[in-house]
């Protein structure tokens, strides 16, 4: 029979495991939130104040603004929640709203009659929220929450 150890041994603990709504994981999905509610609620700002617009006009370049924002509501309601499965559907979709809206936008903006300067901040504008989008869904698949995440 082997001797019993006097020595104090290091208690067995493992570090916790990082809560299912860290901000870690979650700063891409935070950082396109925060950069679509500046971006499209400064929109709304700007088009009720464009006296060259009609109502019509102005309505309906709203509530593409507030498509935005509404998609934009439901990713921090989802980070807020931590639901992974709610989180990776509203960061896809805004992902995705905001890639295409924006591909579609700045073309009409640079192939159309706007000034140098005009194109410039549109670009930038366009530029920063895609790689916003990517980084959101590139760290939803690298957290599990990918394509593949969702056949398992």
């Amino acid at each position: 029979m082997a001797p019993e150890s006097t020595a104090p041994t290091a208690p067995t603990t493992t570090a916790p495991a990082a809560p299912q709504g860290s901000l870690r994981r979650n700063l891409p999905a935070l950082a396109l939130v925060v950069w679509t509610f500046f971006v499209w609620t400064t929109r709304i700002g700007n088009i009720w104040g464009d006296d060259d617009l009609d109502t019509a006009g102005k309505v309906g370049r709203t509530a593409l603004a507030l498509s935005f924002t509404v998609l934009a509501a439901v990713v921090l309601v989802a980070l807020w929640r931590g639901t992974s499965p709610q989180l990776r559907i509203a960061v896809l979709a805004l992902a995705g709203w905001t890639t295409a809206v924006w591909v579609v936008r700045d073309a009409s903006i640079l192939f159309g009659d706007h000034d140098t300067a005009f194109k410039v901040v549109h670009t930038v504008l366009a530029v920063v929220s895609i790689a916003l989008a990517a980084w959101a869904v590139s760290t939803l698949r690298s957290a599990g929450f990918g394509p593949a995440a969702a056949d398992r």
